[in-house]
């Protein structure tokens, strides 16, 4: 296996199992430490759910497109979709300090994706978003 995964993604609920899969192969391939693997699936699973769920109502076509690579001590991914236009690095997060009742719904996975990634880095190119991911590795394990 290559230092790099490229996958081309449906918009169906079904294709984070395929991602997670190789996400997994992936780790172990490279003797990635465990947590490092497990945030980065929590994360791209959180973050592709809601590109399914969300971005397409109203298009035609939807193109998912997922890039993660092995570089320099870490992890990198792309994800590029072109869906409704949503920065997930400047969405409202929920206030936790508010109880169940009160807190608005949608926003914790969001937290997560931000808690558990190094460095996220958002823009509109065109009719895309773009969203790449970094992880140090050692850092997760």
């Amino acid at each position: 296996m290559s230092d790099k995964i490229e996958m081309t993604l449906r918009n169906d609920i079904s294709e984070v199992a395929r991602v997670l899969d190789a996400i997994e192969a992936f780790g172990e391939v490279h003797d990635l430490p465990a947590k490092a693997i497990f945030q980065l699936n929590l994360a791209l699973d959180e973050l592709i759910t809601n590109i399914v769920s969300y971005a397409f109502e109203g298009h035609a076509e939807s193109r998912i497109e997922l890039t993660v690579e092995l570089r320099d001590g870490g992890l990198d991914a792309v994800l590029v979709d072109n869906g409704r236009p949503f920065n997930p690095v400047e969405a409202e997060l929920p206030d936790l300090g508010e109880g169940l009742d009160e807190r608005r719904i949608g926003g914790l996975g969001l937290k997560l994706v931000r808690t558990y990634m190094d460095r996220l880095d958002y823009r509109r190119d065109g009719e895309l978003n773009r969203l790449q991911l970094h992880m140090n590795v050692n850092a997760a394990g």
